[in-house]
């Protein structure tokens, strides 16, 4: 699977912090488990408000990795703090692109051009598709636009099906 965030960093971190992100939300990232050694991926999106931070944990209140971390609170600041520095087994990704300008790679394009093909009348003839990536409570999203309008698609309903194993244990790690 196509992963295009970066990795959480205790510099990432305080960077946030200096501009005013004091709330993160943990997810479980199975997209981020790209290795065998890996036991768990993680997501971390960063919030300056805390409403905002417990509608994303509402939003993914089946997960049983979801947790909710508070700079301003010491213990959870520190288990903050040891996921950036990224535990031997496991990968933990903030809510930021690798790249400051996001282009489809080649694979993801085709496996655009095979879902709007399959899936809707859109043409590329018909004055072309652009594409463009964001997050949604931690979903990846496509913005797909066209000159006869836009739709917003589940980036894993256009890529090709995977299945990834993740570890169902009640443990999670050091954080």
């Amino acid at each position: 699977m196509y992963n295009p965030l970066a990795l959480l960093s205790p510099e990432l971190v305080a960077s946030l912090q200096q501009h005013g992100f004091t709330v993160f939300v943990r997810q479980s990232y199975p997209r981020g488990k790209v290795h065998a050694e890996i036991k768990e991926a993680f997501l971390m999106t960063h919030y300056d408000d805390l409403s905002a931070a417990q509608e994303h944990m509402q939003h993914i209140a089946a997960d049983p990795r979801k947790c909710l971390y508070q700079i301003n609170i010491r213990e959870e600041q520190e288990k903050l703090m040891i996921a950036a520095a990224q535990p031997a087994g496991y990968r933990v990704y903030s809510a930021l692109l690798k790249d400051k300008k996001w282009k489809a790679p080649p694979r993801l394009l085709s496996d655009i051009k095979s879902y709007l093909r399959a899936n809707t009348a859109w043409k590329v003839k018909d004055g072309g598709i652009a594409a463009d990536l964001y997050l949604h409570f931690g979903e990846l999203m496509l913005k797909l636009v066209n000159p006869s309008g836009e739709m917003n698609l589940l980036l894993r309903e256009v890529e090709e099906k995977e299945t990834i194993q993740t570890d169902a244990a009640d443990q999670v790690g050091p954080f």
